[in-house]
């Protein structure tokens, strides 16, 4: 009798402790599993948020260039042309009428840029090779920084949406490097592999640890960079270099 006793006490003692393992082993599973869902959703959270923000800055700082280069420009042509309509001298109006061309010229050069800025024209028509190749032609008659482009193929054969992203991250690095840099020039070369592209941006700027700078930036041009990448499901890395910057970042097909 001891025996059977002993026998049921260890099978109960037993089963009760595996009961306990499994409990907890099932607990430990849906904690974990609530704690990565709700890591996934700040960072959805986070995303979003960035990306209000973003258009909200975006939309006002196109709204500044409007008032600041489209509206003041117009503003002085409509002077000219008061000017011009109030004095017949005809040195006077040969002067007005230049100067009323080279205005009605800064307006159409400011107006393309912040066109530019919004969407390039040429993306969606000619993809994102060619609109890349303008953006820089733009660049290099505004600026006085050399920039130039290289490709080992003719054609980056992806979607317009990833032409957009792509876009806007080289837009992104390209503002940061003509504020800061103080670089002369600027080349992005472009490869066609295997599993994907390649993209590489160089220039002989004033070095900037880009990851370094991400993690203590509160701004929101490098949070958009590092969306803009994770949405393409690339990666970007800084390779060291002594002078200057290059970056590299790889995309898949």
């Amino acid at each position: 009798m001891e025996s059977t006793f002993e026998i049921n006490l260890t099978f109960w003692l037993g089963t009760t402790v595996m009961l306990f393992l499994a409990l907890g082993l099932i607990t430990t599973v849906i904690l974990y599993q609530k704690k990565f869902v709700q890591a996934k959703q700040k960072e959805a959270e986070l995303l979003l948020k960035t990306a209000l923000e973003s258009e909200k800055k975006e939309r006002e700082r196109i709204a500044k260039d409007l008032h600041d280069s489209v509206q003041s420009d117009l503003s002085a042509i409509q002077n000219y042309l008061y000017m011009i309509q109030k004095n017949s001298s005809a040195n006077t109006f040969d002067q007005l009428m230049e100067e009323t061309k080279v205005a009605l010229q800064q307006t159409i050069a400011n107006t393309r840029m912040i066109s530019y800025k919004l969407m390039p024209p040429l993306l969606e028509t000619r993809g994102f090779l060619v609109a890349m190749q303008d953006y820089f032609e733009q660049l290099n008659k505004n600026s006085s920084v050399h920039f130039t482009l290289q490709c080992n193929t003719n054609e980056v054969a992806i979607s317009t949406n990833q032409g957009y992203e792509l876009f806007r991250i080289f837009q992104e690095f390209t503002n940061n490097l003509l504020k800061y840099s103080q670089a002369t020039t600027c080349s992005l070369f472009i490869r066609a592999t295997k599993n994907g592209y390649v993209f590489e941006l160089v220039d002989n700027g004033i070095s900037f640890l880009f990851k370094e700078h991400y993690k203590n930036s509160k701004g929101l041009g490098l949070q958009n960079i590092q969306s803009r990448v994770k949405s393409l499901q690339g990666s970007l890395e800084q390779k060291n270099v002594p002078n200057g910057n290059h970056i590299t970042l790889e995309i898949p097909l």
